[in-house]
C-alpha cells in the first residue's frame, strides 16, 4: 500500500499485517472484533486481546496518516473508523487492486448479461492482469484469512472461465489453445479448462489431440483421486468421438 507521498503505508509487524488484510478483504463492511481475535490468536487469545487489537489499529492509523499525507484524526474519522462491533475501512477515493479487480469483474459480468462479449473480454482481461502472484504470500493465514483467500481465488477462477466462454462464443478457438494448454497443465484436475481445450482442439480439426486431453484428465482423476470425470465432459468426449460436437453453449 503506497501513499500519495510515495511512502509505504503497509506495516511490517505480522499481526498488524493480518489486521490490515482482514480490513482490506472486507472494505466498506465492519469487521467484528471477534473475527480479528480468531485470526490473530485462534483458540488461545491473551487476556488483553482487545487492548492489543486497539494498539494494532492505532499503529495502522499512524502509518496510513503518514503514507497518505493527511492528519491522523482524519484517518480515524474517515478511513479506518471504529464501529460498535469492530473496525471498518472506508476507501472511497483510495482505490487498491482488490477493489479494482472486483469492480472490473462485476463490469465484465454485466457486459455478458448485456450480450457484449467483446467488452466483457476486455474488462475481464484487465481484471486478470491485476494478479501478480499468490494472495498474501508474506502473511501467515489463520482460518478467517484462509476463508477470504479461498473466496477471492474462486472469484478469480469464475471470472477467468466466463471470459474464456465469451471468447469461445466469438470463435477465438485458435487464440485460446496456448492459454488453455498451459491452464490444463497447471490444473490437472480442473475439468472446465480441459473441456474448453478439448472443444477448441476439436473445432480446429485436432480430434486426436482433443481426445488425448480427455485421457490425461481421466488418468489424473482416477489414478490420483479415485474419481471419474463428470458426465458433462464425458458427453463432450462422446460427441467428439461421434464427430458431432456442436457450437459452444454455456450451461447454466
Amino acid at each position: 500500500m503506497t501513499g500519495r507521498k510515495g511512502g509505504n503505508a503497509a506495516p511490517s509487524a505480522p499481526k498488524e499485517r493480518k489486521v490490515l488484510a482482514l480490513l482490506l478483504f472486507n472494505y466498506a463492511r465492519p469487521v467484528p472484533v471477534h473475527l480479528f481475535i480468531d485470526e490473530l490468536w485462534a483458540d488461545n487469545p491473551p487476556k488483553r486481546a482487545r487492548t492489543a487489537l486497539q494498539t494494532y489499529v492505532l499503529n495502522l492509523r499512524t502509518r496510513l496518516a503518514r503514507g497518505l499525507g493527511i492528519p491522523s484524526g482524519r484517518v480515524r474519522d474517515e478511513i479506518l473508523v471504529t464501529r460498535s462491533e469492530g473496525y471498518q475501512f472506508q476507501l472511497e477515493g483510495h482505490p487498491f487492486d482488490l477493489h479494482e479487480f472486483l469492480r472490473l469483474v462485476d463490469l465484465g459480468e454485466k457486459s455478458i448479461a448485456d450480450g457484449d462479449d467483446a467488452r466483457a473480454i476486455e474488462v475481464l482481461r484487465r481484471a486478470e492482469g491485476l494478479w501478480t502472484g499468490p494472495v498474501l504470500p508474506d502473511v501467515e493465514h489463520g482460518l478467517p484469512l484462509q476463508s477470504e483467500i479461498a473466496r477471492l481465488e474462486q472469484r478469480r477462477t469464475v471470472a477467468q472461465e466466463i471470459r474464456i466462454e465469451s471468447e469461445l462464443r466469438l470463435g477465438r478457438h485458435r487464440e485460446l489453445v496456448s492459454e488453455l494448454s498451459m491452464l490444463a497443465l497447471r490444473h490437472p484436475y480442473h475439468e472446465r479448462y480441459h473441456e474448453y481445450l478439448m472443444f477448441c482442439l476439436n473445432r480446429l480439426g485436432h480430434r486426436v489431440q482433443a481426445l488425448e486431453v480427455f485421457r490425461r484428465l481421466r488418468y489424473s482423476l482416477v489414478d490420483e483421486l479415485g474419481l471419474e470425470p463428470s458426465e458433462r465432459i464425458q458427453n463432450l468426449q462422446r460427441e467428439i468421438l461421434e464427430s458431432r460436437c456442436a457450437s459452444y453453449v454455456t450451461l447454466p
